[in-house]
């Protein structure tokens, strides 16, 4: 008789167990539920509870970078990106290639920054601002480059064709890294991309 109340007590307690778990299971917790049976003449029984939540299943949560950081990073971006179009317009328009406001640009993305890297507060951060910074050295590599050619009457293929500038490998990967590094900070979701690399 006692083998029978142990018994129903066990199989009460699965079912409520079971029940539970379909509860955490629709709070996006899957469960699996399991009964063995012992091996000794007592008739013991072990049930065994497996509890996985849907983040572990799906893999790790993506690395965010800090609200305050994505913030003062967008700026910065934004600053990098105003600055391409700037160049660009200038080139497709056919005016001359404005090498002080290109520095001046240049100078307000350096600004934007250094208040950007006083926002740093965790690794994901970090990582992003040396992304903007690597950003920052390509885009003034490529017009300082731009401004050298200027200064040597270089830049009449520019000027001619607006396909120079579509075939323009550096110009095009800086676009494309800035519009990705403006979608990452707007996402605040840490990524890398091949125009950035």
């Amino acid at each position: 008789m006692k083998r029978h109340w142990m018994l129903a007590f066990l199989i009460a307690g699965a079912l409520v167990i079971s029940t539970v778990a379909q509860d955490v299971n629709a709070q996006s917790t899957n469960a699996v539920v399991t009964q063995q049976q012992g091996s000794s003449d007592h008739g013991e029984h072990t049930i065994v509870v497996d509890v996985w939540s849907k983040s572990e299943l799906a893999g790790p949560e993506p690395v965010k970078v800090s609200s305050a950081f994505a913030a003062a990073g967008l700026n910065a971006a934004f600053k990098m990106e105003l600055t391409e179009r700037k160049i660009e317009n200038s080139i497709r328009r056919g005016f001359p290639l404005g090498e002080f406001w290109i520095q001046n640009d240049l100078a307000e993305v350096d600004d934007a920054l250094k208040l950007t890297a006083l926002s740093v507060v965790n690794d994901a951060d970090q990582q992003a601002l040396q992304e903007l910074e690597k950003q920052s050295t390509r885009l003034r590599t490529w017009s300082d480059w731009l401004i050298d050619q200027n200064r040597h009457l270089a830049l009449t293929e520019y000027y001619i064709s607006s396909s120079t500038l579509d075939d323009d490998e550096q110009f095009q990967n800086s676009v494309a890294c800035t519009k990705f590094l403006v979608s990452m900070l707007s996402s605040r979701t840490l990524a890398q991309a091949n125009s950035c690399l």
